[in-house]
C-alpha cells in the first residue's frame, strides 16, 4: 500500500472512531499496521488506538514493567498498540531513566508495588563496560565477561525473590563501529568479540523465568547502520532509530503474548506451488519443481524449515484440492521430497472446500481454530478462509518461493518462552491419537476400548524438570480449563514451596505410546476447604476417564488434609463450554452463581462421596513425597 493510500485509510479510521465504531476501527488498524512501517505511521497507529475507549475492546489486562537505560517514552505508546494487537490492554510501569539497579535492589521500590507480570530489562551495548588490554589472553577475556554477567544474574535473582514475574532481558545490539576493522572478528580481545562472548554467556546463564530478548538479531534485521544513529543517542538518549520502534514492539508483543496464552500449534499447508512448484495432477511426478534449479532448491529449503518447526513441536497438516493418491505419491516416491507422510498429523487431499477441511483437521486434532496458521499460494483460497474462518491466521504467501520462510517469520506465530520434551514429541502424540481413534472403531462398547488401551497415569509433584511443561499447559489450554487462569513460570515456581498450595501433574501412558504430561492441578488450602484453583487437561485425552481419575485424586488429597469441603470454580469462556457441567457430572453440588455465569461447586466430605468408574491404573512418581 502506498503512503498516500495509508494516509487516506488512517483518515477513514479516524472517522470510524468519531462515529463510535470502535471495534471496526481497531480491526482496520490491526490490518493496516505492519512492523516495518516508519515511526510516523507507528505513532499515528498508537494515537488512534489511544483515542478508542479501552472498555470498548475485549482486551485482557496485562502488567509490564520496563526498566531502561535509554529514553523509551516514544516507544511505550507504540508497544501498547502492538500488545493490543495481541489481545492485551497493558499497564506499563517505567522506571526513571537509567536507574535499573536502584529500582531492582530497593525492596520498597514502586516496581514491586506495581506487581508486574513481566519485567523487561531494556539495556543496550553502552551498558556493558568490557575492557581488556589489546592482546589479552582468553582467560582475561572470560574473566571480564563473567564479572558483567554476574551483575545481570544478581539482578534477576533479586527480582525473582521479590516478584513472581517473568523477566525479559535484552542481549547486546552490537555497535556498527570497529577499532580494528575486520580483525575484530579474528581476535578474542576486541570489543566485537567480547560483546559476542557476552551475548553467548548471557544466554547460557539464563534460567527458567528469564528469557533473552534478542536485540542483536533485531538490529541486524533492521540494518546496523540504520539502527545506530549517534544523533539519537547524544541528543536524546534513544538507543536505536525511531523507525525500528515497530519492529521491536511487534517482536516483544509476540513474545509476551506467547508467555500469556501460548503460540500457534498447527501449520496447515497447501501442496501445489506451496511445498513444490507446479501442479502434481497436471505436471506429474517428474514435472514438478523440487530439489533442482533455483525454484526447486527454494521449495526444498522451505521444507527443511517446516521440518525444523515440526521438530520444535508445531503440528504439520495438509489441506489440498487434489486426488489423495496422486498427492501422496509425491511423499512416497519423489526422491527429493523431504517431508514424509509420517511427518503429517492430518492429511486432507480432496475436492471439498478448504474451510470445511480445516474444520475437520481441527476436530481431528481436537484443537481450536485460533491455534492454526494456514499457508496457501492461492489468494482466493486465503481470502475464503479469512472470511469463513476468521479465527484462523492466514499468511499472505508471496509468489516467489524464496520469500516463503520470511513471510512466516514476520508473523512471529511460534514464539515461546520455554521448550519441553512434550514440545518435540507433540507431532507423535497426535499421530498416536489418530491411531487410537482408528483402533476404537473396532469396538462397539467404549468401556471395552478403554480397557484395551491399558492406560496408566503417573501422578507427581511439580519440580524444575517438569515446571515448563506444567506452566505451558496452563497457559495453552482453553477447552478443558475450568477457570481460564494464567500463570507465568515464575508464579508457578513460587507456589512449589508454598505450604498452602498443592501442585500436581498427571501423565498418561497406554499401549500406543506415552501421551506425556497431560493435566495440571493447582490446589489452594483454606480453612476446612480444599479449593481447586486451576484444573487443566490436554484435549488429546478427553473422554478416557482421566476426569474421574483426577477427581478421585483430589478427593484422596482432601482426605489427607482433613478438609471438610472441596470447592471448584467454573468461569465460562468462548472455548471451555465442554467442561461447563464437569463438576455436576462428578457429583458436586451448585453452591453459588455470580454475574457473568461464574459458578462455584461444592463437595461435602462428610456426606457419601461419589464413586468413579474408570480403567486407569495409578503410577506414583518418584518425586512425590508422602507429606506432599
Amino acid at each position: 500500500m502506498t503512503q498516500e493510500k495509508q494516509i487516506i485509510k488512517l483518515k477513514s479510521i479516524k472517522k470510524e472512531i468519531q462515529k463510535g465504531h470502535f471495534t471496526d476501527a481497531f480491526q482496520d488498524l490491526v490490518t493496516l499496521s505492519e512492523q516495518e512501517h516508519d515511526f510516523t505511521l507507528q505513532s499515528r497507529y498508537a494515537s488512534l488506538f489511544n483515542s478508542i475507549p479501552s472498555e470498548k475492546l475485549k482486551l485482557k489486562d496485562l502488567r509490564l514493567a520496563l526498566l531502561a537505560t535509554s529514553t523509551v517514552d516514544h516507544f511505550i505508546d507504540i508497544l501498547k498498540f502492538w500488545l493490543a494487537k495481541q489481545g492485551f490492554r497493558v499497564e506499563i510501569f517505567s522506571s526513571p531513566f537509567n536507574t535499573i539497579s536502584q529500582t531492582v535492589l530497593n525492596p520498597k521500590s514502586d516496581l514491586y508495588g506495581f506487581a508486574p507480570e513481566f519485567v523487561w530489562i531494556f539495556n543496550n551495548y553502552r551498558d556493558v563496560k568490557l575492557s581488556v588490554p589489546f592482546g589479552a589472553s582468553p582467560r582475561e577475556c572470560d574473566a571480564a565477561v563473567d564479572i558483567i554477567i554476574k551483575e545481570f544474574v544478581e539482578l534477576w535473582d533479586v527480582i525473582r525473590k521479590q516478584s513472581s514475574c517473568h523477566i525479559l532481558q535484552n542481549n547486546i545490539d552490537l555497535p556498527n563501529s570497529r577499532i580494528f576493522g575486520n580483525l575484530e572478528g579474528s581476535v578474542g580481545w576486541s570489543q566485537t568479540s567480547l560483546l559476542r562472548k557476552f551475548n553467548l554467556s548471557l544466554a547460557l546463564s539464563s534460567r527458567p523465568g528469564v528469557t533473552i530478548f534478542d536485540m542483536d538479531y533485531l538490529s541486524s534485521l533492521f540494518g546496523k547502520n540504520d539502527w545506530h544513529d549517534a544523533r539519537y543517542w547524544h541528543y536524546s538518549k534513544h538507543a536505536f532509530s525511531f523507525d525500528a520502534s515497530g519492529l521491536v514492539a511487534s517482536q516483544a508483543a509476540s513474545l509476551i503474548a506467547a508467555g500469556k496464552v501460548g503460540a500457534k500449534k498447527c501449520l496447515i499447508l497447501d501442496l501445489d506451488n506451496t511445498l513444490w512448484g507446479g501442479v502434481i495432477g497436471d505436471d506429474g511426478l517428474n514435472g514438478i519443481q523440487l530439489g533442482h534449479g533455483a525454484e526447486g532448491e527454494a521449495f526444498l529449503e522451505f521444507q527443511k524449515y517446516l521440518l525444523a518447526l515440526k521438530k520444535r513441536g508445531i503440528l504439520l497438516s495438509i489441506c489440498s484440492k487434489n486426488e489423495e493418491n496422486i498427492a501422496s505419491d509425491v511423499f512416497l516416491n519423489h526422491p527429493d521430497m523431504l517431508i514424509q507422510l509420517d511427518d503429517i498429523a492430518v492429511f486432507k487431499a480432496n475436492w471439498k472446500n478448504k474451510p470445511d477441511n480445516i474444520r475437520d483437521i481441527a476436530a481431528a486434532l481436537n484443537i481450536g481454530l485460533d491455534s492454526i496458521v494456514f499457508i496457501d499460494d492461492n489468494p482466493f483460497e486465503r481470502q475464503l478462509v479469512r472470511k469463513i474462518l476468521p479465527e484462523v491466521t492466514v499468511v499472505d504467501l508471496p509468489e516467489d518461493p524464496t520469500s516463503f520462510i520470511g513471510a512466516i517469520e514476520r508473523g512471529s506465530f511460534f514464539e515461546s518462552l520455554a521448550f519441553s520434551n512434550e514440545d518435540s514429541n507433540r507431532n507423535q502424540f497426535y499421530k498416536e491419537n489418530t491411531i487410537r481413534s482408528e483402533h476404537q472403531k473396532q469396538f462397539v462398547n467404549l468401556n471395552e476400548f478403554l480397557i484395551d488401551l491399558e492406560m496408566e497415569s503417573e501422578v507427581g509433584q511439580v519440580n524444575e524438570q517438569n515446571l515448563s511443561r506444567f506452566t505451558q499447559l496452563i497457559n495453552k489450554s482453553n477447552q478443558f480449563h475450568l477457570t481460564t487462569t494464567r500463570y507465568t513460570e515464575a508464579q508457578v515456581r513460587s507456589m512449589i514451596n508454598d505450604k498452602m498450595t498443592i501442585l500436581r501433574y498427571f501423565c498418561l501412558i497406554d499401549r500406543f505410546g506415552n501421551n506425556g504430561l497431560i493435566s495440571a492441578l493447582i490446589i489452594k488450602l483454606q480453612p476446612e476447604i480444599f479449593y481447586v484453583d486451576t484444573w487443566v487437561m490436554s484435549c488429546r485425552v478427553f473422554s478416557r476417564g482421566m476426569e474421574e481419575f483426577i477427581c478421585s485424586e483430589i478427593i484422596s488429597m482432601a482426605k489427607l488434609e482433613k478438609s471438610n469441603f472441596i470447592i471448584g470454580k467454573y468461569i465460562p469462556s468462548k472455548k471451555n463450554k465442554i467442561v461447563s457441567s464437569l463438576y455436576e457430572r462428578l457429583g458436586f453440588k451448585l453452591a453459588k452463581t455470580e454475574a457473568g455465569g461464574t459458578t462455584y461447586w461444592e463437595l461435602n466430605m462428610k456426606e457419601p462421596l461419589p464413586k468413579f468408574s474408570h480403567t486407569i491404573k495409578r503410577s506414583e512418581s518418584k518425586n512425590l513425597s508422602p507429606e506432599n
